[in-house]
């Protein structure tokens, strides 16, 4: 605006001086360097219009760059917060999730495998212990119900080593007089064990039922018709050994 002003006073100086009459100028009379002067005025004008036009434009592109750049801005934090969550916690890829799925199964399966084998165990113990009740059941009613007249002594004495408890202490404190009547009647007993079941144990005792037979042999050698007997005993385990700590009849 200052250059359009200046042009314009150089402008109306320079038609003062060349003459009161508004009339036209020749060339002849006319200074060259007022003739030049229109020309170099419209240039000067076109000049100042394209860089009135370059700095609108010019401001314009700021204030578009200015608003472009705020707008980044904004959608620049979830991004950068994205972007630092997504470095963190990486995207898993298919081979780390094949070989995680592996892992699980493999684990399961060893977890599995183990379970069977622990459940294994406890059943092949329970059997074990089951076997052992089982046996000294079959062994103790055994001693117990027999009684051998020739040597009776002997045979009460085997029936306490096989006892414990209260049943122990009951044969000890009789054993004489079972003895005494054994070798008075000349009765001789044998018993045979047909059968026994575990109904219930721990570690130390357990109840067993027993079907057993006895055969009776009379002083003139006769036989008695055999007798079968159930019974409900009950082992427990005295010194690391399993006796015989009580006995019932089942009918």
């Amino acid at each position: 605006m200052i250059l359009r002003a200046r042009l314009v006073v150089s402008s109306r100086s320079r038609r003062g001086r060349a003459g009161d009459s508004p009339g036209p100028v020749t060339d002849s009379d006319a200074d060259p360097a007022t003739t030049e002067a229109p020309a170099s005025l419209a240039e000067a004008e076109d000049e100042l219009s394209r860089a009135e036009a370059r700095a609108d434009a010019a401001r314009a592109r700021a204030a578009e760059l200015r608003r472009q750049a705020e707008d980044g801005a904004d959608e620049a934090k979830p991004s950068t917060v994205k972007s630092h969550w997504s470095s963190r916690l990486p995207r898993p890829t298919r081979k780390s999730v094949g070989v995680g799925t592996a892992i699980v199964l493999i684990a399961a399966s060893l977890g599995a495998s183990g379970y069977l084998v622990w459940q294994h165990y406890g059943l092949a113990r329970e059997q074990r212990h089951a076997a052992e009740f089982a046996a000294a059941a079959r062994q103790g009613v055994a001693t117990l119900m027999s009684l051998d007249a020739d040597h009776a002594a002997e045979s009460v004495h085997r029936t306490i080593e096989v006892t414990t408890g209260a049943l122990k202490s009951q044969l000890e404190a009789t054993s004489d007089y079972v003895a005494k009547n054994a070798q008075d009647a000349k009765v001789t007993t044998k018993a045979t064990v047909e059968d026994v079941a575990v109904e219930s144990m721990t570690d130390n005792s357990a109840v067993v039922l027993v079907v057993a037979k006895s055969d009776t042999t009379n002083p003139d050698k006769s036989k008695r018709p055999p007798v079968f007997w159930r019974l409900s005993v009950n082992i427990d385990r005295d010194a690391g050994q399993l006796k015989l700590s009580k006995l019932d009849f089942v009918q």
